[in-house]
């Protein structure tokens, strides 16, 4: 039953809001599932390329892998839109970590 369960996905993954593909993402990140997590929130910054969490999230993502050159981009993108006080410091804390700020 794996090609209907893939099948199902794709089909969530096609309707999902962004808070759900958010949360799929830190669950890959969860599971060491980078690569995957990565291209889950990288689905969420397309789909949603105005929200701050989204690219603070990508961000995250990318720092968890080891990769800081993407992370900081992506946390710097986030900033610079302004975002709710708990995504900027989140954003700030990962910058701060990577002398980026």
């Amino acid at each position: 039953k794996l090609a209907e369960a893939e099948k199902i996905k794709k089909e969530a993954l096609a309707i999902a809001t962004e808070a759900e593909l958010n949360a799929y993402g830190y669950q890959l990140l969860g599971e060491s599932e980078y690569d995957k997590a990565i291209a889950i929130l990288t689905l969420a910054t397309e789909r949603f390329p105005k929200s701050a969490n989204a690219w603070d999230s990508l961000g995250e993502a990318y720092a968890i892998k080891g990769d800081e050159k993407n992370a900081v981009a992506n946390f710097k993108k986030s900033l610079k839109m302004n975002p709710p006080e708990n995504v900027r410091a989140n954003s700030e804390k990962f910058l701060k970590q990577f002398g980026a700020l």
